[in-house]
């Protein structure tokens, strides 16, 4: 019987990579999750946010769900344009971990944050909040 000089699959015996490779998607699916909810709480839309990182939205979306893994570059990026520090990618505790459902906020709700946020002058940022207190404390008396 001739032996053949190629290796298979099943003769190779179990891999000695693959726990590392399991640690290494379990990693990119938290930091994804935890890129997504930063991306949600700072009330960026996917678009904004694949644009700041330089990537089409649909790689981005490879990124929030942990397919594909982020460059050091790219993180830093993302973490810039969120306005978060770089632990909280990287944060394994589910107790500190905010999401829009934990905060409570609806469409609207994400939408004027973001209109806000978009206010580059202080001043009249002060006066778009004077507006919304003089709202809020009419809807009350209106009660």
């Amino acid at each position: 019987m001739k032996r053949s000089r190629y290796v298979t699959a099943e003769s190779r015996g179990p891999s000695r990579r693959q726990p590392a490779r399991r640690r290494g998607r379990r990693v990119d699916a938290l930091i994804g999750k935890r890129l997504r909810e930063a991306r949600l709480l700072a009330g960026a839309t996917p678009p904004q946010l694949a644009a700041a990182l330089g990537v089409s939205a649909q790689a981005l979306q490879k990124y929030e769900t942990g397919a594909r893994r982020l460059t050091a570059a790219r993180l830093a990026a993302a973490v810039k344009f969120l306005g978060v520090p770089m632990s909280f990618l990287f944060k394994e505790d589910a107790s500190s971990t905010v999401t829009m459902e934990d905060a409570g906020l609806t469409a609207l709700e994400i939408e004027l944050v973001q209109l806000f946020r978009a206010i580059a002058d202080d001043g009249l940022r002060q006066r778009v909040l004077r507006l919304a207190k003089a709202a809020s404390e009419a809807a009350r008396l209106e009660e």
